[in-house]
């Protein structure tokens, strides 16, 4: 969604202000946080210090109420239960001056016989936790929550018992202190602690004993702490702070401590004081409100700075250069703005405008004239197109023609119609058939379903001119957007009915006269063994009645390879595999080729693994022996005819393990211009004979038994040929067809 905010300049500034005033806000955030976080520290410490004032206080009454009732306990009196003269000491001590409410003693049934203040009705103190822990374990004890007298009122007390030891050293009684915890309100009020704070003291249950100032609708007396400020004093630690929700609902940063006796499993006393944490941080928010305001105060007068300066500095160049944009935009390149300063961003830009509008209005004419030479262009290629033999035309992804040339239209009709799908509209047949071609298996529809690179296909569609079918060569080119998304296919189909059938032709005829050469040269090799039966002959004669049918044989192999290599075009053979000894089988084609001429007057050298072979060597693999002879013949008379006179043909088989290496190597080089063509049909130059098929040929049967071929010219002055067959063969694949021939 566009932001029209922004669109204005001064809108612009004014977030340019706002954001400078960023920083200054992050500060005074900071600044606020750091000012909160030592609030809440130096409360802590108030409360933790006050806190632990009351618990020296508080243990040092524990300590005063272990003496004094250790004390008592040895006194005959008391140990005696004397009552009255009990009584009498218990008073003198309160008399005295004592921080105790009252001195009691009881005896083992927990029956009051002495107490410094009298009670209008002696208690049984026994089932109290104190008394009962006192009379059993014989030792000092506190005691839980208790009520107790006060001014005719009951008030909450902390009891502390010891046991009175009788002759054989059992309790007989127990002497009780009681103190009033109200006697701490004035070191709370000397503390000076801020408003909303209170002192909390909780027995080991957990329980309310006091709490300071009290607050009897949400914090009674009696009853048990909030669950946050009980879990976090009976942590580990006897002393510290935490940050917890009351009773009351206030949230307050709390000190707290545990108070023991020694040997003792459990804290007797739980003293805590609470602040409030909004008192505590009253400071720091007030002082943040002010930094806030000042921020604000500053913020809105450098706003109305910038929008009343905005509009006098940016606002009226920039529609100045507005209106002059407009004019041009309106076709008026001749309209320019005032005459601008050297300096300043606004003055650069009001130059650039204008030298923007004299770019403009010199390159206009020379758009008009790239246009004028495009337009040239693209008739020239639509001339050239419509020119072409062949049918170009091009659809878009979604399958609709958007050119056509000539051609096209000719042979497709109304399928090659601009706006039409020719992938629905083309009728084809499989060639020799009357199988319909699937609309899927069509090469444009592959290429549109996103195969990169599809197969030409050769199809028959229907003649529009006369009765009948044409033969055409369909190939389709995708092309693509430089994110690999399709762009468009362009189509191309070549009428090949007249070349297919004169190859048809051809091929019928070369069929017959290979057919027909074989009788002829049958006889000759079977009268050539009738004459070699005679016992008449010369040895002259036997001589050239062996090399007739040497010859003779040697024309019926060539013959029969030649229509072997027939087949492997077209992919109709089988192979014949055998076992053969490549090392015997080169040796026996060299003794087919020395009737040659060129074969007297060079030499032909055979090693395996560049030494001459030992005696007994073989080379087996598993081929058909009357190709592999061809294949060799081939290259060795390529070798020959192309070496020097005296010249020397090198032969060497090389055992790889799993494919056999025989290269073929002779002085003299392949011209450079059929290098890289030397292996395809009918290349050849510097023959007066030559027809170009023996390289061929050799390259198909090695392919086809799953071999290669290579030529290696790197060496001035010298030619070598390697060919790498598998020690055996699978399976065979026929080599990838020519577009057009057949070998002679």
């Amino acid at each position: 969604m566009k932001n029209y905010f922004f669109c204005s300049l001064r809108n612009s500034l004014i977030t340019l202000v706002l954001l400078a005033v960023l920083p200054a806000l992050g500060i005074i955030l900071h600044s606020s946080l750091e000012s909160r976080s030592l609030a809440i520290r130096e409360a802590e410490a108030e409360t933790l210090r006050t806190v632990q004032l009351l618990a020296r206080e508080q243990q040092l009454i524990t300590m005063r109420a272990e003496q004094l009732l250790s004390l008592l306990a040895q006194m005959p009196q008391v140990r005696t239960l004397d009552g009255p003269a009990t009584t009498s000491l218990l008073r003198r001590l309160k008399a005295r001056g004592s921080v105790f409410d009252n001195i009691v003693a009881a005896d083992a049934h927990g029956r009051v016989f002495a107490a410094a203040q009298p009670y209008r009705k002696m208690p049984v103190l026994k089932g109290g936790r104190y008394f009962e822990q006192a009379l059993t374990t014989g030792s000092f004890a506190v005691g839980q929550h208790a009520l107790g007298q006060q001014n005719g009122a009951k008030a909450p007390l902390i009891h502390f018992a010891a046991p009175i030891p009788g002759t054989d050293g059992q309790p007989i009684g127990v002497l009780v202190v009681t103190l009033r915890p109200d006697r701490y309100e004035r070191f709370f009020d000397v503390a000076s602690l801020p408003k909303g704070s209170v002192l909390t003291i909780a027995d080991t249950q957990g329980t309310r004993i006091y709490r300071y100032p009290p607050e009897e609708g949400t914090s009674p007396v009696g009853k048990p702490l909030s669950a946050d400020l009980w879990e976090t004093m009976q942590g580990p630690d006897t002393t510290g702070t935490a940050t917890v929700n009351q009773d009351d609902g206030v949230r307050r940063i709390v000190g707290f401590a545990q108070l023991w006796l020694e040997q003792a499993r459990e804290p007797y006393l739980y003293i805590s004081v609470g602040i409030p944490e909004r008192q505590a941080l009253a400071k720091a928010s007030s002082a943040l409100r002010w930094d806030l305001t000042l921020l604000v105060t500053a913020a809105a007068l450098a706003i109305l700075v910038a929008w009343g300066v905005g509009g006098i500095v940016i606002g009226r160049p920039v529609e100045r250069l507005t209106r002059v944009a407009r004019r041009m935009a309106g076709g008026e390149l001749s309209a320019r703005s005032a005459p601008h300063e050297d300096f300043g961003e606004l003055s650069i830009l009001a130059k650039t405008l204008d030298d923007l509008a004299e770019a403009l209005s010199n390159d206009i004419d020379a758009r008009e004239v790239v246009e004028t030479e495009l337009r040239k262009s693209e008739a020239l290629l639509r001339m050239i197109l419509d020119a072409l033999p062949v049918g170009v035309w091009m659809v878009d992804p979604q399958g609709e023609t958007r050119y056509a040339n000539g051609v096209s239209r000719r042979l497709l009709g109304s399928a090659a119609d601009i706006g039409s799908r020719p992938c629905e509209a083309l009728s084809a047949w499989v060639p020799g058939t009357s199988e319909n071609l699937p609309k899927d298996e069509f090469v444009l529809a592959k290429a549109l379903a996103g195969d990169s690179m599809p197969q030409p296909q050769v199809l028959e569609v229907e003649d529009r001119n006369s009765p009948g079918r044409l033969i055409v060569r369909c190939a389709a080119i995708p092309i693509h957007h430089e994110e690999g998304r399709l762009r468009a296919v362009i189509m191309v189909m070549e009428d090949i009915t007249e070349r297919t059938q004169r190859e048809q032709a051809r091929e019928s005829i070369e069929h017959m006269m290979r057919h027909d050469l074989r009788s002829p040269l049958a006889g000759f090799v079977s009268l050539s063994q009738l004459l070699l039966c005679q016992s008449n002959l010369t040895a002259e004669q036997r001589e050239w009645a062996a090399k007739l049918g040497a010859s003779a044989s040697a024309m019926l192999r060539a013959i029969d390879a030649y229509l072997k290599l027939s087949q492997i075009e077209r992919g109709t053979l089988a192979l014949e595999l055998a076992s053969v000894d490549m090392l015997e089988l080169t040796r026996g084609t060299l003794k087919g080729l020395d009737h040659l001429p060129q074969f007297r007057s060079r030499h032909v050298v055979v090693t395996m693994e560049g030494e001459p072979p030992p005696e007994g060597a073989a080379l087996p693999l598993h081929c058909e022996q009357s190709l592999c002879a061809t294949m060799l013949s081939n290259l060795l008379k390529n070798a020959l005819e192309a070496s020097p006179e005296g010249g020397i043909v090198e032969v060497d088989l090389k055992d790889l393990g799993t494919t056999v290496q025989i290269t073929v190597s002779n002085a003299g080089e392949v011209p450079q211009a059929i290098r890289q063509r030397f292996f395809e049909k009918y290349v050849t130059a510097g023959k007066k004979h030559g027809t170009g098929l023996g390289t061929y040929s050799a390259r198909c049967i090695a392919e086809f038994h799953g071999g290669s071929i290579q030529l290696d010219s790197a060496t001035p002055g010298r030619t070598r040929v390697t060919v790498l067959l598998p020690r055996r063969l699978p399976g065979a694949a026929a080599p990838s067809p020519e577009p057009e021939g057949r070998p002679a």
